[in-house]
């Protein structure tokens, strides 16, 4: 077992200790909750760096690396639903797109074809972090601040919701021709 597939093993075993901390009523959950996600959301960049630096990429971490991501994201979204901060169809979008090109590249990989990260959907998961960890804390400022917070939240999350879409509908025309292809 690698480093980078124990770091990346470790962001799975975060996400439902993120995702109970978020869901209780915690004194400071936010704060922990926030700690926990963006400690998850570095360890993405940190097992990547490693797995490259260290020649460490292996077809487990291929496989579970893109799985954390989603795990991660997709429960915060969950949760932010679930204690009412962002809108059902928002995260539906964004969770249905990520679950579609999760297939798909797993699909892609048993035709050969290479599936990396384009600009925009590394812009996308940036944007999805930034969103969700506003949104995670942004209640914990007082007023003004909180309002002038939980809009900057959403409008980041919009962003994050058209790169969501837009990359989806990218590497499905880019990665169809390299499946046909091969």
């Amino acid at each position: 077992m690698t480093l980078a597939n124990i770091i990346t093993i470790a962001r799975i075993i975060l996400v439902p200790v993120f995702l109970v901390v978020l869901l209780t009523e915690l004194e400071n959950k936010e704060i922990f909750a926030f700690t926990i996600f963006i400690i998850a959301s570095i360890s993405d960049a940190l097992d990547g760096y490693i797995a490259r630096k260290y020649n460490q990429v292996t077809d487990l971490g291929k496989f579970l690396d893109p799985l954390a991501d989603k795990l991660l994201i997709a429960g915060a979204l969950i949760a932010l639903v679930s204690i009412g901060t962002i809108e059902t169809w928002v995260a539906s979008l964004i969770i249905l797109r990520e679950l579609f090109i999760t297939s798909f590249r797993y699909y892609s990989l048993t035709k050969d074809a290479v599936f990396s990260a384009s600009f925009i959907a590394k812009k996308k998961t940036l944007s999805q972090i930034i969103a969700i960890s506003i949104l995670i804390i942004y209640s914990i400022f007082p007023k003004p601040f909180d309002g002038y917070l939980f809009d900057l939240g959403i409008y980041v999350l919009y962003i994050a919701l058209f790169l969501t879409i837009y990359s989806g509908v990218e590497y499905v025309v880019k990665y169809s021709n390299l499946i046909k292809k091969s």
